[in-house]
């Protein structure tokens, strides 16, 4: 079983700020917006934090939740329900981190691979 990551952060191809939002509405509640302009979104929901960054990556968004009070556990498990739901490709990390981790001390390991998720499945990646 997987432990609940403390945060979760997924990755959406050029998502749209109102379709992610209603999304997040219909499946955490109402949004409060705490901040909005072109490049970023913050909203308070259930005592958590999220910043949605418009253009983090090229053509990709960032779907940060700074505090992980959702239904899903990981990464993965929130890039899934995403993915369901907006239907674009998401991508997320494959595992997790501790604050212990001694940064780029395990260059190959788990923590450094993402997984693409889009209409042809699920699939491990180097980003």
């Amino acid at each position: 079983m997987t432990d609940r990551f403390p945060d979760l952060e997924i990755y959406l191809m050029k998502a749209n700020v109102d379709a992610v939002a209603e999304w997040l509405t219909s499946t955490l509640g109402e949004l409060t917006v705490i901040r909005q302009n072109n490049a970023l979104t913050t909203w308070r929901v259930n005592n958590m934090e999220i910043l949605f960054t418009a253009q983090a990556e090229k053509n990709f968004s960032s779907l940060w939740f700074k505090q992980n009070t959702t239904p899903w556990l990981s990464d993965l498990d929130a890039g899934r329900a995403a993915y369901a739901a907006l239907q674009t490709e998401v991508r997320c990390s494959a595992g997790g981190w501790k604050e212990d981790d001694d940064a780029g001390a395990n260059s190959d390991s788990e923590n450094d691979q993402w997984i693409k998720i889009n209409q042809n499945g699920e699939k491990a990646f180097s980003w």
